[in-house]
């Protein structure tokens, strides 16, 4: 999700606005996030904005360096076909573990969230449609109950959300991306999970490409 809806400490509340605008695109690759500029737009002091970049630094989505503090992450096309390529296999290890299992529950649960998807790709709402894509494949990984890989994929995950955003609101005109949901629904509803795993590998690697291709258009920040 791209933000929780939970009381937040002013560190974490900071810590959220800046996640999404990283995610978003609102901060672009490469801009530096200085503690004073952040001070000036949320009116805070520096122990919360020092704590909120630490936060984001945990992420992945933001670098150190020393002398020169805190930037947005960017990604060369090697590090985002790594990105795919791990999301690729975690995503099918999780689908792996569903082998042999009551799926009903699950099933019931993702239809919910496609037919959210459905109604927020026909409104051309991409915020909204990106937190439910979200929610579909957090859903899966809560069900397969794998903490060592739900762990794993958690940090691929929130690394790639970037990336992901910039191909999803470049794709989401067609209904491509809403189509492969379905399909894995399908898929599990009938135990097929061969075939799920087949169908998830495929559409991660073949945005592979997109991926690198649109994530290149965004020229990284001046320093």
């Amino acid at each position: 999700m791209l933000e929780a809806d939970l009381p937040a400490t002013i560190s974490t509340h900071i810590f959220r606005i800046l996640r999404r605008k990283i995610i978003e695109g609102e901060l672009q690759p490469g801009k530096a996030l200085r503690e004073e500029e952040i001070r000036e737009q949320h009116g805070s002091s520096r122990g919360p904005i020092r704590e909120s970049l630490r936060l984001l630094l945990q992420t992945g989505l933001v670098e150190h360096q020393p002398r020169r503090g805190f930037k947005v992450r960017d990604y060369t096309p090697e590090e985002i076909r790594h990105i795919y390529a791990l999301r690729a296999e975690l995503e099918a290890q999780v689908i792996a573990g569903l082998e042999g299992r009551n799926l009903a529950p699950l099933v019931t649960a993702l239809r919910k969230i496609c037919a959210k998807m459905t109604a927020l790709f026909e409104a051309n709402d991409l915020q909204g449609y990106f937190k439910e894509n979200a929610r579909f494949h957090g859903e899966i990984i809560q069900f397969a109950d794998n903490r060592i890989l739900s762990e794993v994929l958690e940090y691929v995950n929130e690394v790639s959300l970037p990336v992901r955003y910039r191909v999803m609101g470049d794709a989401l005109p067609s209904r491509r991306s809403l189509s492969y949901h379905e399909r894995i629904v399908d898929l599990l509803a009938t135990d097929k999970i061969g075939a799920a795993i087949a169908e998830t590998r495929q559409h991660i690697l073949e945005n592979v490409d997109r991926a690198v291709a649109t994530y290149a258009e965004v020229a990284p920040s001046e320093l």
